[in-house]
């Protein structure tokens, strides 16, 4: 049997890390960090993940400057990333796409959507790694 995937979810707000969590934690390993510097700094410890979800307004390191480090990095290049967002702002969601995130989320959103979500990207990058 395959160990169940990663996911990374850095979001400044403990509730939506909580729900997000909660609704995750079935069929994936689950790290919970408050900002993308905590998020950078827990992946420079060596540590392997299969997707990255952000939150765009965060303290240090924002959902775009996270998504400009990890997409600018050999290491870290292809970890799919969902970013999360209250702002309704075309604009941003744009910006997010044009820097490498793989999709944009409102907040607040249904779990269950997140969930599927993550599952769709993943299976589209497991078919074509080989």
């Amino acid at each position: 049997m395959n160990s169940p995937k990663s996911l990374l979810i850095i979001d400044d707000e403990p509730s939506t890390s909580k729900v997000l969590e909660h609704f995750l934690r079935k069929d994936f390993q689950v790290v919970t960090k408050s900002d993308g510097m905590e998020g950078m700094a827990w992946l420079e410890e060596g540590y392997k993940v299969d997707m990255i979800i952000a939150d765009l307004n965060m303290p240090n390191l924002n959902g775009k400057e996270f998504v400009r480090v990890v997409r600018a990095s050999n290491l870290y290049n292809d970890i799919p990333i969902i970013i999360l967002s209250g702002t309704d702002e075309s604009s941003e969601r744009i910006q997010c796409l044009n820097l490498g995130a793989d999709d944009f989320m409102l907040k607040p959103f249904n779990p269950m959507e997140v969930v599927a979500k993550v599952n769709a990207i993943l299976r589209r990058i497991n078919r074509y790694s080989y």
